[in-house]
């Protein structure tokens, strides 16, 4: 590209505050916090700059009792734990069937067991540390609390690195709807278990947060399937998978999740301006009524 087009500007809160409020500025696209993104929000609100936010999720990962059950384990561990649950879009909130619950939760917890703690580096790592040490602590803050609120957090034996900061993935089950670990962005590797029995109920848990970001469906019905995708309040919705991303497909949330969208035809138009209309302008000898006709036609176009 030509030098100057793209400019890597590093620095904490003041950084942004100066890219946001900068005058010769004339759009904003944020990826963050919706903390963040409300006050970026109210920054700019008058100030005509285009404004395209990314936000936090709590994304529902719904498991019918006709799913492959095996298949949605591995969709699960991709979608809560990697990036050490450090992802918008993580699968946080795990909604079962109730027939099939206990079965799926011994396979989770199986599984559990089996993910490796080490250098993100590393090929055979799954779960590394997470971002800095206020992050390690505001995900224990957050897992304690939901424990006062009557959630049983369970985590597989093994031990954590002595350098860095490491969390042990936590599976909390018994979470009610109002459990802080089903309603807040842990931004961490925990996953909230609820279960459900029929697709009302799950449809009525999936839909109950404040955010809107991304959700997943395992079922071997694609009827059931594509029943349940539609309703569910979420920019992006996934069968049988998840973390499925096309630079062709526009990616966004609704709700607390932000505006706007990435990608795509969506993501481009978040960048662009239609072009001015342009008055035509129209003789006087052409319209009838001379001069004041043209005058009044060419306030008409405008």
């Amino acid at each position: 590209m030509p030098k100057g087009v793209v400019n890597i500007v590093h620095g904490g809160p003041e950084a942004g505050a100066a890219i946001v409020n900068h005058p010769d500025i004339d759009k904003i696209a944020f990826t963050g916090s919706s903390e963040v993104g409300k006050i970026i929000r109210k920054a700019t609100a008058g100030s005509g700059k285009k404004l395209s936010l990314e936000l936090g999720g709590k994304s529902a990962f719904i498991v019918f009792e006709d799913a492959d059950l095996d298949s949605a384990v591995e969709g699960l561990v991709d979608g809560i734990w990697f990036n050490q649950g450090q992802v918008c879009c993580a699968g946080s909130r795990l909604l079962v069937q109730e027939g099939v619950a206990d079965a799926f939760l011994a396979k989770v917890r199986a599984r559990m067991e089996k993910l490796r703690l080490g250098d993100p580096l590393d090929k055979n790592t799954d779960i590394g540390p997470l971002v800095d040490r206020s992050q390690l602590d505001r995900v224990r803050g957050l897992v304690a609390e939901g424990e006062k609120q009557g959630a049983q957090c369970w985590q597989p034996a093994g031990e954590v690195p002595a350098t860095g900061w490491y969390h042990l993935p936590v599976l909390a089950t018994n979470v009610a709807p109002a459990n802080i670990l089903a309603q807040e962005e842990v931004f961490g590797p925990v996953l909230a278990t609820m279960t459900f029995r029929n697709t009302e109920e799950a449809i009525e848990l999936a839909n109950n947060t404040r955010y809107g970001l991304a959700a997943s469906v395992w079922s071997e019905n694609v009827n059931l399937a594509l029943h349940v995708a539609p309703q569910l309040k979420a920019g992006v919705v996934w069968i049988n998978g998840t973390n499925m991303f096309d630079a062709a497909c526009g990616f966004g949330g609704y709700r607390e999740s932000g505006f706007g969208r990435e990608g795509g035809r969506e993501g481009m138009v978040e960048y662009l301006a239609p072009p001015k209309a342009k008055s035509q302008p129209i003789k006087a000898h052409e319209a009838p009524g001379g001069v004041s006709a043209t005058l009044r036609r060419r306030r008409l176009l405008h």
